[in-house]
């Protein structure tokens, strides 16, 4: 696998996590009165998990930008 394919694949990752983050936290607060505790609790640990693969991406994006010899910032 390339470092420019690794490094497009994290931002895509990040991105993606990003918006199903925010969209867990907006269905877990906004709209809490509209599930089941079942699925509220579900949204929860989704944010968790979310976070988590969050951090994975963004390391990964540090590793594919520094073996193309990028500025890591």
């Amino acid at each position: 696998m390339s470092h420019g394919f690794l490094l497009r694949a994290s931002n895509f990752s990040m991105l993606l996590t990003l918006l199903a983050f925010a969209i867990c936290t907006t269905l877990a607060y906004g709209f809490e009165s509209k599930f089941p505790l079942f699925i509220i609790a579900m949204l929860h640990i989704a944010q968790i998990l979310l976070a988590g693969l969050f951090k994975v991406s963004y390391v990964t994006r540090l590793v594919s930008l520094k073996q193309l010899g990028r500025q890591v910032n």
